[in-house]
């Protein structure tokens, strides 16, 4: 295909070559503007919905099989112990204290299963501001940004994470984590402008576009998008300057 494109390409006049090459281009940067646009109001909706979420973020040691699966049995111990020290409707607050005031029996409870478990390396837990990338939660989508967020890491934190969203409560669904519950997201449109709750409502994922001529521009979907919790490689959470969700510190990668 590209071959019979190349010669007939090839065979047109100067004139035309250059015509085609100068629509081509405009075009391309054409997209390249509106992507750089809908990055910049994805991000700007994340800072009008960051201070009403908390998200959940839990980093393995490793991409090791037996890594990635402690990673997970760690992730429902804390979920558990949440939800049974945390109210039925807790706020924002409630659920950053919860978190400080327990953080010690936290870390121990984890350390002590991965002790059981045979694992030489230990867990951290700590309040910080990082980013996330765009991730869909039922049928409401989070774009991009900065979010406050618990961060548990394990070992030296290097492979996979698990996320999803402490407050309003989207973790704690099923064993599957596949939908949020209709009272945490009814919470979370009291808590933000209407318009904004609909953009989350109306933030389809991006449409995958197949360039003829530039195939290697071709974006790539997440298997995990549709999904309220989720598994990324690490890195989620570049060191930045911004504040932390309870006293100020400095996000590590």
């Amino acid at each position: 295909m590209m071959d019979k494109i190349s010669k007939l390409f090839v065979g047109l006049d100067r004139s035309w070559q250059l015509y085609l090459a100068l629509s081509l281009s405009c075009f391309l940067m054409a997209f390249l503007l509106s992507q750089g646009e809908l990055q910049r109001q994805r991000e700007a909706l994340a800072g009008r919905l960051a201070p009403s979420v908390l998200r959940f973020h839990i980093l393995a040691d490793s991409d090791k099989k037996a890594d990635q699966q402690i990673k997970l049995e760690v992730r429902s111990l804390i979920l558990d112990y949440l939800k049974e020290h945390l109210s039925d409707n807790p706020d924002k607050e409630t659920t950053i204290a919860c978190l400080e005031q327990n953080k010690e029996e936290i870390v121990k409870l984890a350390n002590r299963h991965l002790k059981e478990r045979g694992f030489d390396y230990q867990a951290d837990l700590e309040l910080t501001n990082c980013y996330f990338p765009t991730r869909s939660y039922g049928q409401l989508v989070f774009p991009c940004g900065y979010y406050d967020a618990a961060r548990i890491t394990l070992g030296k934190g290097k492979g996979h994470n698990w996320w999803c969203v402490l407050y309003p409560r989207f973790c704690f669904v099923d064993a599957s984590c596949s939908g949020i519950p209709r009272e945490s997201s009814m919470k979370l449109r009291e808590e933000i402008k209407e318009s904004d709750y609909l953009a989350l409502e109306n933030n389809f994922p991006d449409i995958e576009i197949r360039f003829l001529f530039f195939p290697g521009l071709t974006p790539h979907s997440d298997d995990n998008s549709g999904t309220a919790c989720a598994e990324t490689p690490t890195a989620s959470c570049p060191e930045a300057g911004h504040s932390t969700a309870a006293k100020p510190s400095t996000p590590q990668s």
